[in-house]
């Protein structure tokens, strides 16, 4: 009897897994920037190398089949302002909302990416098929750097946890995160004094961080970790792509002058913080 209760357990768990909707949710609105553009080459990279359905999060339709589905919104009044590096320019930047993706996404395990992370690898395929109810990065690392480190923000050096990447279900704990992570948005000055940070530009990764640690009773989430870094290209660097392997130009600088450094990385998801290099990549 024990043994034929343990085979239907398996069965019933199998069916479960089977049934679990995976796929990946995006946010694109467009300003001086054309981020629905870069959203489309990055939904691409999400379907070929995860194989998973993208659903776009957006204010007005995009003319293209590459999404499952688009969710129409309305834009969101506040906007940040960003300066650009790689444009010697300074845009707008439609960075709230993002809080709502449990909401707006269809899936019962989601993929929540920026549109600048662009993926050149499976390595999230394995989390998405975990356990693991909510999971982001706490580590990043500079790509022409040997060393990922764990930023802080704030007066109390608080641990920043990045919302470039995250990965969560539909268990109350995942329910927990995003609905506090709407609070601290909507009372971020109150959240901005507690903590001891400047309220200059709205930062998800803040409001995602405050969230974590609320929702995991005021205690560093560990388990919400990718053991592994994100890693970041600073808009200083030159990007290009060739045959989808990437390559990154840098200066470092000597005893007496700047020497050029060139780097090629392949099979590695890169976080591009450079728009104007993905838009001349993809001809935007």
């Amino acid at each position: 009897m024990a043994r034929t209760n343990e085979r239907m357990a398996i069965r019933i768990q199998r069916n479960i897994q089977k049934q679990m909707t995976i796929g990946a949710l995006l946010f694109a609105f467009d300003s001086e920037i054309k981020y629905t553009k870069i959203a489309i080459e990055c939904a691409r990279r999400i379907k070929h190398y995860l194989d998973i359905p993208v659903t776009l999060v957006t204010d007005i339709k995009v003319d293209t089949d590459i999404f499952d589905q688009q969710v129409i919104i309305k834009k969101p009044n506040d906007t940040n302002k960003r300066y650009w590096h790689d444009r010697d320019d300074t845009t707008k930047w439609y960075n709230f909302g993002r809080n709502s993706a449990i909401d707006h996404s269809p899936y019962d395990k989601t993929l929540l990416v920026d549109i600048d992370y662009m993926l050149n690898s499976s390595n999230l395929l394995p989390l998405l098929k975990s356990s693991q109810p909510f999971l982001c990065h706490r580590h990043v690392q500079r790509i022409e750097s040997t060393k990922n480190e764990i930023q802080t923000f704030g007066e109390k050096n608080t641990q920043m946890w990045w919302a470039t990447v995250v990965i969560f279900d539909r268990s109350e704990f995942s329910q927990d995160v995003f609905s506090i992570w709407k609070m601290v948005e909507q009372n971020y000055q109150h959240y901005a004094n507690l903590f001891g940070f400047e309220t200059k530009q709205f930062r998800n990764d803040f409001a995602l961080s405050i969230s974590l640690l609320l929702a995991n009773g005021n205690t560093i989430p560990d388990q919400c970790d990718i053991p592994w870094p994100l890693f970041n290209v600073d808009p200083t660097l030159t990007v290009s792509n060739i045959n989808d392997t990437w390559w990154i130009e840098y200066q470092v600088h000597n005893e007496t002058k700047f020497l050029p450094k060139k780097i090629c990385v392949k099979n590695c998801d890169l976080h591009i913080l450079g728009k104007t290099y993905l838009e001349k990549l993809y001809g935007l």
